[in-house]
């Protein structure tokens, strides 16, 4: 729509190159406009899962991270240390498992020319399956010390926009303790409250549109919940949004969501003028014409009253 300073400088200033076009009925789609929230699908908290103080915080809010980065390290003496004593220990046992190995063998033999009894074999079996028992368990000790000492360095799960840093430099942390905060911003989407006299008509036609600062978007995915909010008798509507979008978590908009369609009028968007508070079209004749309108979407803007179906109206 176009704003000028003075009515009487339009009714004298007819554009040179002019379009007309006859105004006719169409089939208009009916929306019910309500608010949405935006949020993220891959929103999270990261908390730390070991003990220890922290001792690099190496983003800050605002930052964006690659997925795998390094956002946080805890001291990791203990840890070391830890894995230190399981190795040692693993050491040991493979040491054990060796000696057993070779009483066994050298039993076995002496059991086999019936110079020992087979109780004496039976004894050294189990002594056997004992040290092989335990370098399983020293392995698996060693294996769960490396991966505590891998959670003294936090990695991002996966990139996006780091929004709360919740720890300092210094301060002890253990596991379950919130690190970070963080979200994707390239996979947004927004819940809307649908009333529920209207969940019907709103599943029937599948179709949405969002208002955004740049204009009006289309979801590229439609999901209605199948069940109904008692306490606000209201139905959530999720509308995946394009990956593009300069958006946030927690950011309200504005949603238009098709309930219908009924027969009506429309103009093309440059058809209209705004004149203070009048809103205004040039006929063929030359008049201008006060109309009410709805809004404007995909380049037209449906009429409510002022025009009629057959009226030529003319515009640049």
């Amino acid at each position: 729509m176009r704003q000028f300073a003075g009515l009487s400088f339009l009714l004298f200033a007819l554009p040179i190159h002019a379009a007309e076009t006859t105004v006719q009925t169409s089939t208009v789609e009916s929306f019910v406009r309500l608010q949405g929230i935006v949020e993220s699908t891959n929103a999270a908290t990261v908390s730390a899962q070991t003990s220890g103080r922290v001792e690099q915080v190496l983003v800050d809010i605002g930052d964006v991270v690659e997925p795998g980065a390094t956002i946080v390290t805890i001291t990791s003496t203990e840890q070391y240390q830890a894995v230190a004593q399981a190795l040692a220990q693993e050491s040991a046992a493979q040491a054990t498992l060796v000696a057993a190995q070779r009483e066994y063998d050298r039993v076995s033999s002496i059991v086999a020319d019936g110079l020992l009894p087979k109780a004496e074999l039976d004894r050294v079996e189990a002594a056997l399956q004992n040290a092989q028992s335990q370098v399983k368990a020293t392995q698996a000790a060693v294996t769960r010390a490396r991966e505590q000492l891998s959670y003294s360095s936090v990695k991002a799960p996966y990139g996006g926009v780091v929004s709360e840093r919740l720890v300092e430099p210094g301060e002890a942390v253990q596991p379950g303790t919130p690190l970070m905060s963080g979200f994707d911003p390239t996979t947004l989407r927004i819940h809307v409250d649908v009333p529920m006299t209207l969940a019907r008509a709103v599943e029937r036609f599948s179709s949405a549109r969002i208002q955004t600062q740049d204009g009006w978007i289309e979801p590229t995915q439609f999901k209605l919940f199948p069940t109904v909010d008692a306490a606000s008798a209201s139905v959530r509507l999720r509308l995946t949004l394009p990956a593009d979008l300069q958006l946030l978590p927690g950011q309200w908009l504005g949603v238009s969501v098709k309930t219908g369609e009924y027969e009506g009028l429309s103009v093309p968007a440059e058809a209209i003028t705004q004149q203070g508070e009048l809103t205004l079209v040039k006929l063929a004749s030359g008049d201008w014409r006060a109309v009410r309108v709805a809004d404007a979407y995909d380049g037209r803007v449906e009429i409510l009253s002022g025009l009629s179906a057959g009226e030529v109206i003319s515009y640049e």
